[in-house]
């Protein structure tokens, strides 16, 4: 079957192009995928440097965040530039893309795909990541009407945690799955390491949504002493300076430090003493399925695609700064190895690659996809 997958990122390498790519790399010699991209940019390299074919054609996600009268001024002459732009790449694809077998969009903020899938003759599944209303507080352009027909117009729809799934209705989907990303091989889950003594947050960028203020604070509310935090991710460098300055009120700037992105996931969180997961309604959240892995313990919001991973014994679930805090300091007073164990084997169970293209060869089976 050869696959175009639609990809929302370009210059960040985000939680849904680090998911893509352990898919494709589950289906290697069952699919041959094609990538395509609406800008050049850090993501399409890192997808070529893997050795997957990737195309760029200008085209629009499905979001628009201006509000109150500025949406209103905007909203006409944002509808005509959007129809040309996306007429453009429908056409383009129609013309360089004549063998696609289906169309597999990588997530709930990009919609082409069902037009270019309409415009090929073949099915479009859609891979839903995130909550676009309550975590990234966003409105799909034109309207939610819209987006949520396209939603029940699509061959398939995949989500990827069971709160996601319930919140989109897929139970009223024909063909609604909810299937969690595949993270880490099983044989990757280790035993419980040696800690250093640091707190990570990590994300590919550290923006508002991620909450990285609502990491400090937590730190600075645990008075942990003797600890540092340490920030993973691309960021931009007004955004560095106002949480530097937010340290430093909270008297905890020499002992928070900011990181480069890193793909070395495995070697920060094999040794961290806990990691901080803030966002308010995460899709799934990547970095707490690999802390479970890797032997390290999760204090997250609960909300989202937290409250599932986390529940059961298996994370410390806040619903408050001083909660947080609390949970951070009962981590580093005493190492909470049951817990960490449960974790890292309901994460094997659920996450791990070995049978995630039997999974994902089903949802394309059902859907009828021709493999000539």
């Amino acid at each position: 079957m050869r696959i175009l997958y639609i990809c929302n990122e370009d210059f960040a390498i985000g939680g849904a192009s680090l998911s893509l790519r352990a898919m494709l790399d589950a289906l290697k010699g069952k699919v041959d995928p094609v990538l395509l991209f609406r800008e050049d940019g850090p993501a399409p390299e890192y997808f070529r440097n893997a050795g997957y074919e990737c195309e760029i054609i200008p085209f629009r996600r499905a979001i628009f965040h201006a509000q109150g009268l500025i949406r209103v001024l905007r909203y006409l002459p944002h509808a005509i530039t959007t129809a040309i732009i996306q007429r453009r790449c429908v056409k383009e694809c129609k013309q360089r893309f004549a063998g696609i077998s289906a169309v597999h969009s990588n997530s709930g903020s990009v919609d082409i795909g069902i037009r270019i899938a309409a415009a090929l003759g073949v099915p479009h599944i859609w891979h839903i990541r995130e909550y676009l209303d309550l975590g990234l507080h966003t409105n799909p352009f034109p309207s939610w009407r819209h987006w949520r027909k396209e939603l029940f117009a699509s061959d398939a729809v995949i989500a990827i945690s069971p709160g996601l799934y319930s919140h989109l209705k897929l139970e009223k989907h024909p063909h609604g799955v909810c299937l969690p990303d595949a993270v880490c091989p099983a044989a990757d889950a280790i035993d419980i390491p040696v800690k250093d003594k640091f707190i990570a947050f990590m994300a590919g960028t550290i923006s508002e949504i991620k909450r990285p203020d609502e990491a400090i604070k937590i730190f600075a509310a645990s008075g942990a002493k003797g600890y540092v935090l340490r920030l993973f991710g691309s960021i931009d460098p007004e955004y560095k300076e106002e949480l530097k300055e937010l340290a430093e009120e909270l008297e905890v700037a020499p002992r928070v430090k900011f990181a480069p992105f890193t793909e070395d996931v495995k070697s920060v969180l094999s040794k961290a003493s806990a990691v901080l997961v803030c966002t308010d309604f995460e899709g799934m959240g990547r970095v707490g399925v690999e802390a479970m892995f890797y032997g390290c313990p999760v204090i997250a919001r609960n909300s989202g695609g937290s409250a599932d991973l986390f529940a059961e014994g298996r994370g410390y679930l806040y619903t408050s700064i001083f909660k947080a805090a609390e949970y951070l300091r009962l981590v580093l007073e005493e190492f909470p190895a049951e817990m960490v164990e449960n974790a890292r084997s309901y994460a094997i169970n659920t996450f791990a690659t070995e049978d995630y293209a039997n999974k994902i060869l089903k949802v394309y089976t059902d859907c009828h996809i021709d493999e000539n």
